[in-house]
């Protein structure tokens, strides 16, 4: 895994502006703005505009500063063209007269002489004197006041002579002579390139990142970004006419390099598959598939009729008891049995909809406010039940929503509405508050003459309607581990593999890295520091030098081979004899669980750190005991990242922490030399508010980076097989 984390980080550097390929020359070290570099101010008229006080600095500073950083870059663009402007030369007389009493041989004022000023603008120093020249002009400061003062008529030609040769100076500096600019990837290449080359998928890797958004998590101010969007800590691309690949922007910082080795680490992982294949039975929803209801008719045509989910207007309908998602982030396919009731209705003075257009449905993925449409289809409304299938990925934390595009507006299906125009013998007015004054009996009897009104319109019911009488969802893993952990992993276990397998796997990983072929040279370091992250060999006859029953996770066997499940008290695997105990309380940073009681305790027999347990979702805590087992004497690197609060004890030592209220997205880390043998863990954690989340790594001498927690500590509730679904048809382990 690390040496696919290097040739990753291989491949964020340059690429060429015009074809969007790599470069192999590493990045810029600095870069304009266009204003900075590239704008000569307007001539400005010295009879309206106001006056400066003059000092001993009469060239423009601000010049100066853009200039700095580029004055090598100056001079390689400007290489190509004339090194004198011969126009400039004209003016020289008007500086003899006006400037060289106080810039030329006997006196230098500011350190400027212009009595040899050349005019080889290719030059910074020269182009900022001549800038600061025409600055002044510009501004009346120049000459002097107590000197004899030019008239406009003479003024104004050399102002015009410098700001035409300026702005032709500045304008071959911005052309890049048809030469390509060494950039880093912008924000939507990045992306892309993660998904391509790691084979992934899913709304982190689509264009814009849907479900990334920048929040108040715990409502102190602290704002971040949420989303699985591996890039949603990147700063924006500096967008100009429409285009984002500007390669003067583009450049590359230390900051930059932070953020793209984090993305490497984050995305890794996303590909990486150490758990059992899932169970791929497919979910069948029928009846209510919402529990909830989604209006007053929705929810009191529930009573009328327990087959089916009926929509009566313009809205959506979703599975709720998926509850966090559909558990799996896979390709799925999704099959939908719906009716179309009453297309051509007699209602149509209160309902207007087109009679000769059919119900048009859409199916996204849903998660919060977002969503993603997977599918549409036209639907006619003659009754007639039909079966609509589509495939699509959803992402594990995503929910299938089915919505009714071009139904009745909530305006017009309305109960007093339709009452009143169809059904005026039935209606009667809503209870007077003022009649019945006590609130509790008020209440009531509006709740059942809302329910009256609404049944008595539904049993006459003749306006459009569809109906959905089941929705089933399937998973469609066909390969598994997935071909984003086998491109990084191969299928054996890494303890089995030689030299030579790793050199061909990190080959195949690198021409696609770098779109071309490489040689065994270029990869050998790569080679060797998966070699050296392997660590030595186990003793013979160890379990662990026999891939049927090596169970060892962290050695990265792939998911589905035999002992990829992992077990307690191997060598970088999960944690041995863990317990925990659940605290109740409104912490804001993490207490002294000694001076504190439980209110729970229990084992976790996975070995994994799990908040579940706590049964909580705010103002509570938790403390972690177990051991972990080392093979090999060495550094140990510790991570944690937690909402809230959080932090790591080895053998009693603090190596990690993460205190105070923040989200999930702040990770810690630390190291601690351990010598081989057990060690005892401790994880101490609390929650306040908002989200929540728990994610610990480690990795040593002999294994990677691996997680502590699982794929994820955070699982909804397994639900009830829905009435009258088949037998085979098993839910999925959410």
């Amino acid at each position: 895994m690390e040496a696919s984390l290097t040739m990753f980080r291989a491949i964020n550097g340059s690429i060429d502006s015009n074809t969007g390929r790599p470069l192999e020359g590493g990045t810029r070290p600095c870069h304009h703005s266009q204003n900075e570099r590239g704008q000569v101010p307007p001539p400005i008229d010295r009879r309206t505009s106001p006056k400066r006080k003059r000092g001993n600095s009469s060239i423009s500073t601000r010049l100066k500063n853009s200039l700095a950083c580029g004055s090598g870059l100056f001079i390689i663009f400007f290489a190509t063209f004339a090194r004198a402007d011969s126009s400039l030369d004209k003016i020289r007389p008007f500086l003899k007269k006006h400037c060289h009493k106080c810039h030329g041989a006997e006196k230098q004022k500011g350190d400027h002489r212009f009595d040899t000023l050349k005019t080889d603008l290719t030059h910074v120093e020269t182009l900022e004197i001549w800038q600061g020249i025409v600055d002044q002009l510009n501004l009346g400061e120049m000459p002097p006041k107590k000197q004899q003062q030019p008239t406009i008529t003479e003024t104004q030609p050399v102002i015009d002579t410098i700001t035409a040769s300026l702005k032709m100076a500045y304008g071959k500096h911005r052309s890049k002579g048809g030469q390509a600019v060494i950039r880093r990837l912008n924000r939507h290449e990045l992306r892309n390139t993660l998904r391509d080359l790691l084979h992934l998928n899913g709304s982190a890797y689509r264009p814009g990142a849907a479900n990334s958004r920048l929040v108040d998590n715990n409502g102190n101010g602290s704002i971040e970004r949420t989303g699985d969007d591996p890039l949603r800590f990147f700063p924006e691309d500096e967008n100009k006419d429409g285009f984002v690949n500007i390669g003067d922007t583009l450049v590359m910082s230390d900051f930059l390099l932070k953020l793209m080795l984090g993305a490497a680490e984050e995305t890794i992982q996303a590909a990486t598959h150490l758990g059992p294949k899932p169970d791929t039975s497919p979910r069948r929803f029928a009846g209510h598939i919402n529990k909830r209801g989604t209006g007053d008719m929705e929810m009191f045509a529930r009573q009328l009729y327990p087959k089916f989910d009926a929509m009566y207007r313009t809205g959506v309908l979703s599975a709720d008891q998926l509850g966090r998602g559909v558990g799996v982030s896979a390709r799925y396919r999704v099959t939908v049995e719906v009716s179309g009731h009453n297309q051509k209705h007699p209602w149509t003075e209160t309902i207007p909809t087109k009679h000769d257009e059919p119900f048009l449905l859409t199916l996204e993925m849903r998660k919060g406010r977002d969503g993603v449409p997977l599918a549409h289809w036209e639907l006619p409304g003659d009754g007639t039940t039909r079966r609509f299938t589509t495939e699509a990925w959803i992402d594990h934390n995503w929910i299938p929503q089915l919505s009714w595009e071009n139904g009745p507006t909530t305006r017009e299906a309305r109960v007093d509405l339709l009452m009143k125009k169809f059904m005026a013998d039935q209606w009667r007015d809503a209870p007077n508050r003022k009649v019945i004054t006590d609130k509790k009996q008020y209440d009531q009897a509006r709740k059942d003459w809302q329910r009256d009104m609404a049944v008595t319109l539904l049993k006459n019911y003749h306006g459009p309607s569809v109906r959905v009488h089941s929705m089933t969802i399937q998973p469609i893993i066909d390969q598994w581990p997935p071909k984003s952990h086998t491109s990084l992993y191969g299928s054996k276990p890494v303890t089995s593999l030689k030299r030579g397998d790793i050199e061909k796997m990190i080959i195949a990983f690198a021409d696609r890295a770098f779109r071309r072929p490489v040689t065994t040279a270029e990869v050998a370091p790569y080679v060797d520091l998966v070699m050296r992250q392997k660590g030595p060999p186990p003793p013979p006859g160890s379990k662990e030098t026999n891939p049927s029953t090596n169970k060892n996770i962290d050695a990265l066997p792939p998911s589905g081979a035999p002992g990829a499940s992992g077990g307690s008290n191997k060598v970088g695997g999960r944690i041995g004899t863990l317990t925990y105990r659940v605290y109740k309380g409104k912490f804001h940073k993490l207490p002294d669980f000694t001076q504190l009681k439980p209110i729970a305790n229990g084992v976790l027999k996975s070995g994994w750190l799990d908040i579940k347990p706590a049964k909580m979702t705010s103002d509570f805590g938790m403390v972690f005991d177990g051991t972990l087992k080392t093979h090999h004497a060495g550094d140990y690197y510790f991570e944690i990242a937690s909402d809230d609060g959080s932090r790591i004890l080895i053998n009693g030592k603090q190596v990690v922490i993460n205190d105070g209220l923040h989200g999930a997205n702040i990770k810690k880390s630390g190291k601690v030399r351990l010598p081989a043998g057990s060690h005892r863990i401790r994880v101490e954690y609390f929650q306040q508010g908002g989200g929540l989340g728990l994610h610990a790594f480690w990795q040593g001498p002999g294994f990677a980076r691996t997680s502590l927690t699982g794929r994820t500590v955070i699982k909804p509730r397994p639900q009830p097989k829905p009435p009258g679904a088949n037998n085979k048809q098993k839910q999925f382990d959410l």
